[in-house]
């Protein structure tokens, strides 16, 4: 594939992968926030519900969609940046991986077996059932932090850094990066504990879905343009330098 068509494909997963993360985000604000038995029952109520499967179906396509990108992103600015760029895309690729392996067990296991299952359970069944899926939960929620930290922070600050080297990013493009990178430090939190409102937490997921989302697709269209003018330009031919 040319370097064009790599940037075109990159700039169609980049639509892509903020689509998947509008339907992840639209969907978890349709059903109750919160940690415990109580916000696990609610949602394993309602797991059929098309506002879960916006939430489950959207975070994989937003998750697995993002791969071509980074890949175009390397190819691009590798030239500017050095080769060390590829360590942090690495870093985001591995994340991806383990973040889209988050929602496909979420969706497996919670939507199509403890959802039903649990809806068919009575008693001490029904509470060994719920005990079974928080276990469950739990350890889906140590992958997404992971995979989350890795492909949507830390990994997007280090390449937003070394994409200010590059002469056709905006400052701006490159300070939505760095900030939603940050922002998306929030994602290993229940590694470290920090006492703060929850609504804090849900904030600074949605500035950093939204910054990671405006950043990645600037450059797709910065890339994708770039292509364009590259394919326009003659080629030139080597000159041959005669010494009397």
């Amino acid at each position: 594939m040319s370097n064009k068509g790599l940037y075109q494909t990159g700039l169609v997963f980049a639509v892509l992968t903020a689509l998947g993360w509008i339907l992840f985000v639209v969907g978890s604000m349709s059903f109750p926030q919160g940690e415990g038995a109580g916000a696990l029952e609610s949602y394993l109520a309602r797991a059929d519900s098309s506002a879960v499967l916006m939430y489950t179906w959207g975070g994989i396509l937003g998750s697995l969609m993002v791969i071509p990108v980074f890949l175009a992103l390397f190819q691009g600015f590798r030239r500017e940046t050095g080769s060390i760029l590829a360590v942090p895309i690495t870093f985001a690729i591995v994340g991806v991986a383990f973040l889209t392996m988050g929602f496909m067990v979420d969706t497996g296991s919670m939507i199509y077996y403890f959802g039903p299952a649990l809806a068919a359970a009575e008693g001490s069944d029904a509470e060994l059932m719920m005990k079974a899926a928080q276990l469950a939960q739990d350890s889906i929620e140590v992958t997404w932090a992971i995979g989350s930290f890795l492909a949507y922070g830390g990994s997007i600050v280090w390449i937003a850094i070394l994409l200010s080297r590059a002469s056709r990013v905006p400052r701006w493009m490159n300070w939505a990066g760095i900030i939603g990178g940050l922002a998306g430090f929030v994602w290993i939190v229940r590694f470290v504990p920090v006492p703060a409102p929850q609504s804090v937490g849900i904030i600074l997921v949605m500035i950093n879905i939204v910054l990671v989302m405006v950043w990645l697709v600037g450059l797709s269209i910065i890339l994708a343009r770039s292509g364009d003018e590259e394919s326009v330009q003659p080629h030139e031919q080597p000159r041959l330098h005669i010494q009397v």
